[in-house]
């Protein structure tokens, strides 16, 4: 009966410290898992974080491309307010660049410190930073575009001034040219011609005669205002108002003819301009 009592009592002794171990061991598994669990859920989060960070990086690279489109494709009458635009567009891509760059060397130094980094998250950290890079590269082109774009500009707008100056000056030029050929065709066809009596030619100083001398044609100082100005282009009939009419000045004969009514006026028709004036641009009529 003693015998029965020890047995059970070193049973109970055995069944109890292997429940207190079974327990101890439930514990410290308790405590594992829920390690395991909180580092399942910050690595989850991480890489949340990561394909998050992914997401807007490669947004970035698409807001480049945009801006580079708008900067080659623009058109003349807008290129200054699309340039403006642009740059300020690169401005708030660059901020959010760097902020993006802060964040991904801080979520690199995480995992490093954390001991954890595994070779997914490093190659994954590895191309965000080289994207990040490229957008760096890109954005710096873009923006030396830009000054080269507006560089040219300038170029093209002073050398569009000065052709148009060059070209205002030319035509200015050529303007003064032609009407002074114009003044100087006009003046080689004046012509000049005077209608009056004896009396009238004589004092008028363009008709002199002597006694028994010879009539002498525009001898001397006469009165140029007397003459009528006339272009040898346009003349073709004089009007005389006169029955009687006759010619002082040496016209060539076969280039004019007295024309009118037998008893009428005559007129001076010049059939042969060239002709006609060619010994003389001055014609005197007389009407007596």
């Amino acid at each position: 009966m003693k015998k029965s009592l020890l047995f059970l009592g070193i049973g109970a002794l055995l069944l109890s410290s292997c429940a207190g171990k079974d327990q101890k061991k439930i514990n410290e598994d308790s405590v594992k898992i829920a390690d395991l669990t909180a580092e399942y859920e910050e690595a989850t989060n991480f890489n949340d974080s990561l394909m998050l960070l992914m997401g807007d990086i490669y947004t970035g690279l698409d807001s480049i491309n945009t801006q580079e489109g708008l900067l080659y494709n623009m058109g003349n009458g807008d290129a200054a307010d699309r340039r403006a635009e642009i740059r300020r567009n690169l401005s708030t891509i660059k901020a959010r660049l760097a902020a993006n760059k802060a964040l991904l060397a801080s979520m690199e130094a995480k995992v490093k410190s954390s001991g954890n980094e595994n070779s997914v998250q490093a190659k994954t950290i590895a191309q965000l930073r080289q994207h990040i890079e490229q957008q760096d590269a890109k954005i710096a082109q873009l923006e030396s575009d830009l000054t080269k774009a507006k560089e040219e500009i300038g170029n093209l707008n002073t050398q569009v001034a000065e052709t148009q100056e060059q070209v205002k000056v030319e035509t200015q030029a050529k303007e003064e040219a032609q009407a002074a050929t114009v003044a100087a065709e006009n003046e080689a066809n004046k012509v000049y011609y005077a209608i009056g009596t004896n009396k009238e030619l004589k004092n008028k100083g363009l008709l002199s005669k002597k006694f028994l001398g010879a009539t002498k044609v525009l001898q001397g100082d006469f009165d140029a205002s007397y003459f009528v100005t006339a272009d040898k282009r346009n003349v073709r009939t004089i009007p005389t108002n006169s029955k009687k009419v006759k010619i002082w000045t040496n016209m060539p004969e076969g280039s004019y003819r007295i024309v009118g009514e037998k008893d009428g006026p005559k007129s001076v028709e010049i059939v042969n301009p060239d002709k006609f004036w060619s010994l003389s641009n001055h014609l005197i009529i007389q009407t007596d």
